[in-house]
């Protein structure tokens, strides 16, 4: 049986979590007629900006590495706010996609918010298909849209 367990990030991850970066964004270069140094360049770029907005966005926020039998495979990264959780971003490596992992750890998420009785609150990019069906799949609803986004929620079910 495999172990999942996630632990804060350490000065020592950042090159995984760089790789999974890269890894997790790349197909959104494959087409681009750039040569491949700029594709490095400009996914480093936004590596980086991804890094720097959500520490200055969600400075209480909880940066995680996720592990698999010992060997990081994803990141988790959520803030506890004023009566939510944010899922800030969540993000396994391709190659181990659809293995239920993702599953795995926002259901934890879940039960955390739920014995607390707070909704989880997300955004996923309106142009990634795989992201909105897991989110509805694991119970979020779509609150409100714009142009670029789709501002989700998971509520507890009410205690009777």
């Amino acid at each position: 049986m495999s172990t999942l367990v996630v632990r804060p990030v350490l000065p020592q991850d950042e090159v995984f979590l760089y790789d999974l970066y890269s890894a997790v964004r790349a197909p959104e270069f494959e087409l681009a007629p750039i040569p491949a140094t700029q594709k490095e360049l400009l996914i480093r770029m936004q590596f980086r900006a991804q890094l720097s907005a959500y520490t200055e966005m969600y400075p209480n926020s909880c940066y995680h590495v996720v592990l698999l039998d010992s060997k990081p495979v994803g990141r988790l990264w959520v803030a506890p706010g004023n009566g939510e959780f944010q899922l800030v971003d969540i993000a396994v490596h391709p190659k181990l996609q659809g293995k239920g992992i993702g599953t795995v750890l926002v259901q934890r998420l879940q039960q955390e918010a739920a014995k607390v009785r707070l909704p989880i609150r997300c955004c996923v990019f309106r142009f990634n298909p795989g992201s909105l069906r897991f989110h509805l799949r694991l119970g979020f609803s779509v609150v409100r849209e714009d142009q670029t986004h789709y501002f989700m929620e998971w509520r507890p079910v009410p205690l009777l």
